[in-house]
């Protein structure tokens, strides 16, 4: 086992806290023989902002959750959310988003006319690393006799000899390793089969010990994920050809229309006090709580449709507001952590000439909501005049709206 500690603030001596991982580019990955990667970058980034000091330390995934399954850790990741591991963990807000994604010979596209993902009980032999979190994912959905391997090098390797008919893998990290074989792309069958988010996990023992730990790594997680998840092209596809005109209708509702005129802005707000509003908003939201501001706007008409319209969506958005052509919100279903829009890039919409136009936002975790969001930002725009009466922004819930199913 190898040991990377972070420099940790005076203050940060007493709730110090070792966490386990395991090597798992890119999100954990040594360079140089220190351990970095996209989520020790972010964890960095939050405990520094805290002033917490936490040291790492590698080992086997299934060791780290024994480690702190028997209170012998602080706590470990990456993991997806599980409910075994809530019983001896707390979770964490997610740090990545990880696009699970059935790996098959590509060979198999010929011999099968209508090739499918693999069920639990079908005859395909199917593989996964070792003590994985897609591993795991497949025990608890009845899949059996997996070929459990140790590394994901051997995982793409054995796929690509066709000695495992399907692999369960993030895609990103099978795209690194594939690279790394220097086997093409072209040898292999790839379908999606869920998104995963992951998060840190942390002992109760710890939790009893530091409970705001928690909340206040919570708090800062926002600040520090820097890095959105692309939409792959099949994934705009599928929001522009699904989910992008059910937001026009909505934006064309006569009903809706009706409730922003109802609550409709009519002048400008003077920026000395549209600052301020803002700033009581912002602050108030990360805490939880509606400034007063806020809690007139949840309170009106619009953010009232604005809920039913959420809450008749079958999961699938998780957010939607409006804001006016200066940039302020006007109507929401949930609170929205900021008031004013206008240094937003959906706040190009209220003037863009092409009232066609859409803006398709890549996927983030957004923590109001908890969940992983595709914005969608369409213009209302006044059915007599043609005019851009005001701008709407749906955050669809992409681990819901994107899954195959769907």
């Amino acid at each position: 086992m190898s040991d990377e500690v972070s420099q940790a603030d005076d203050d940060g001596i007493e709730n110090f806290l070792i966490l386990q991982t395991n090597l798992h580019p890119p999100y954990q990955e040594l360079h140089n023989g220190t351990l970095g990667g996209y989520s020790v970058s972010v964890l960095n980034c939050a405990f520094e902002r805290i002033g917490v000091g936490y040291g790492l330390a590698v080992a086997p995934r299934q060791r780290n959750r024994e480690l702190v399954r028997n209170a012998q850790a602080d706590g470990f990741f990456l993991a997806r959310i599980s409910q075994f591991m809530d019983e001896y963990a707390v979770a964490s807000n997610p740090l990545a988003l990880e696009k699970w994604v059935w790996v098959s010979p590509s060979r198999r596209a010929v011999e099968a006319s209508n090739v499918k993902v693999p069920k639990p009980d079908g005859v395909a032999t199917i593989g996964a690393i070792l003590g994985s979190n897609e591993a795991e994912w497949l025990s608890e959905e009845g899949y059996t006799d997996l070929v459990r391997v140790p590394s994901i090098a051997s995982l793409v390797g054995q796929v690509a000899a066709g000695r495992v008919d399907y692999a369960l893998i993030d895609k990103h990290s099978f795209e690194i390793a594939r690279n790394e074989l220097g086997i093409g792309a072209e040898q292999f069958l790839v379908q999606f089969e869920r998104y995963a988010p992951l998060v840190v996990y942390f002992s109760k023992r710890y939790v009893a010990k530091f409970p705001d730990l928690i909340d206040r790594l919570n708090t800062v997680l926002e600040f520090c994920e820097t890095n959105p998840m692309r939409l792959e092209p099949w994934e705009r596809d599928a929001i522009e050809r699904v989910h992008l005109p059910a937001v026009r209708q909505l934006a064309r509702s006569p009903d809706l229309i009706r409730n922003v005129r109802a609550v409709m802005e009519r002048n400008r707000m003077p920026a000395d006090q549209r600052r301020l509003v803002d700033e009581e908003w912002t602050t108030m939201a990360r805490l939880g709580e509606p400034s007063m501001k806020a809690r007139a706007v949840l309170g009106n008409q619009l953010s009232e449709f604005l809920r039913n319209f959420q809450l008749t969506s079958g999961g699938q958005v998780a957010e939607a507001f409006v804001f006016d052509v200066y940039g302020q919100i006007i109507g929401m279903n949930r609170l929205t952590s900021d008031f004013d829009q206008s240094d937003e890039p959906q706040y190009q919409m209220a003037q863009n000439i092409n009232r066609d136009h859409a803006l398709i936002d890549d996927i983030r975790f957004d923590a109001s909501t908890r969940a992983f969001l595709s914005q969608i930002t369409v213009p209302i725009l006044d059915p007599d005049s043609g005019q851009t009466l005001a701008v709407l922004t749906v955050g669809l819930d992409v681990s819901a709206a994107l899954r195959p199913e769907s």
